[in-house]
């Protein structure tokens, strides 16, 4: 029974019934999230909402008393984000209907293919195997995706853990079979859920690079297309879906968005994006230490989790291992530009990602791919810091959203 343990554990060539048992039990632990949705008003979800908008023909949402976060113009409520999420949730609208389709659950399904898919990943990798369990641990339960899987009631969180799924599928394929034009499909989709991983292609393309210098060729014309039209076509199809809407293809409907409290004092005043947000979203995402809020007379009652997040690396310091990748050249600068041009996008954004539970939820747009670094340069740390940094990561997730619940 012991080795038999020790064996699931370190995910040692896993068979279909073990592979059964994990996602088992994984969907049991994510029950409490599954339940929770109904308490949080997740029948409004934009994305369930879209997605019966799209089986009447429709582009604008229907009516409802309130959307948060919607656009809104002319009189009509508009999804001022990506819509592929809505696109995968038509078919269980369709059957069951929009106030019975529970994303937190559709989530955890899409949160099983990503473990399976990183586990394929760390094979490819040839990471040892007593590390796979911790660093499925790692991004699961130690990074800002635990909350993402919680919290996916929410459209914005629901879009966050469809573009892991494709972060990770797209990681899977540049680094197994490289069959370009899956690549290409993936950026493509993954742009349709959060714009700024478009910059993924930076990545593919010097791989794609890489690879065929290791052969002593050129890259064929016909290889690269497959990789740019894919991709070239997604970007179209969105443009497109902005041009219909709202009039221009760069359009997404962010400016129409209604606002509140203080980031609408902050568009009113300089706009989505803006050189002024700079400072605060580098220091969230960078310095922000782990917060929670007092209140009362003597200051000593706890109010709640700072809903502004903390920053990436006090809430899951082991992504430092990530610095000790070790890459050919042309594909540690591909690797890192992907990473920094995401990032420098997003410190120009009105919003760090509030509401945020100890955690940078932006950097989700990326962190896949920050993962696979740190699978590649956790053996240049001490393994007792290495773990300790994930066990760490992992409490601090834990005490953030027991004193959430509590208190929220």
């Amino acid at each position: 029974m012991f080795l038999y343990l020790r064996r699931l554990s370190r995910f040692e060539s896993p068979s279909r019934s073990d592979w059964l048992l994990y996602f088992t039990a994984f969907i049991v632990l994510q029950v409490p999230a599954i339940i929770n949705f109904y308490y949080n008003n997740g029948t409004e979800n934009a994305y369930t909402q879209f997605a019966q908008s799209i089986l009447n023909g429709q582009l604008e949402l229907p009516p409802m008393n309130d959307y948060g976060d919607m656009a809104f113009v002319n009189g009509k409520y508009y999804l001022p984000y990506p819509p592929l999420p809505a696109f995968i949730l038509v078919p269980f609208v369709a059957v069951l209907g929009a106030e019975q389709v529970n994303t937190v659950a559709i989530a955890t399904i899409m949160a099983c293919i990503s473990l399976y898919t990183l586990y394929k990943i760390l094979i490819k990798l040839q990471v040892k195997q007593e590390y796979f369990g911790w660093l499925f641990l790692a991004f699961f339960f130690g990074t800002g995706y635990w909350l993402a899987v919680y919290n996916s009631h929410h459209s914005y969180s629901f879009a966050h853990i469809t573009s892991c799924m494709f972060q990770f599928l797209l990681l899977n394929e540049i680094l197994g079979k490289k069959r370009w034009l899956l690549v290409g499909l993936y950026i493509g989709l993954s742009f349709l859920t959060r714009q700024f991983t478009i910059f993924y292609f930076l990545l593919a393309l010097g791989y794609l690079f890489y690879t065929y210098k290791n052969k002593g060729t050129r890259v064929p014309l016909i290889v690269f297309l497959s990789l740019v039209i894919p991709s070239s076509i997604c970007v179209g199809l969105y443009l497109l879906y902005n041009y219909i809407r709202f009039g221009s293809v760069f359009d997404t409907g962010y400016n129409y968005i209604i606002y509140l409290g203080i980031l609408n004092d902050r568009v009113s005043e300089y706009g989505v994006f803006n050189a002024k947000y700079f400072l605060y979203n580098f220091y969230c995402f960078f310095l922000k230490g782990f917060n929670i809020e007092f209140e009362g007379k003597t200051h000593l009652a706890i109010k709640d989790m700072d809903l502004w997040g903390t920053s990436l690396l006090a809430a899951s310091p082991f992504l430092l291992a990530s610095l000790k990748a070790r890459l050919p050249k042309i594909l540690n600068i591909a690797a890192w530009l992907t990473v920094c041009l995401i990032l420098f996008g997003q410190f120009f954004y009105h919003n760090n990602g509030w509401h945020q539970i100890n955690t940078s939820r932006f950097s989700l747009d990326f962190l896949p791919l920050l993962m696979i670094l740190t699978s590649m340069g956790y053996k240049q740390l001490p393994s007792w810091l290495f773990k300790g940094m994930i066990v760490y990561a992992v409490l601090l997730n834990a005490i953030s959203y027991l004193i959430h619940s509590i208190y929220q």
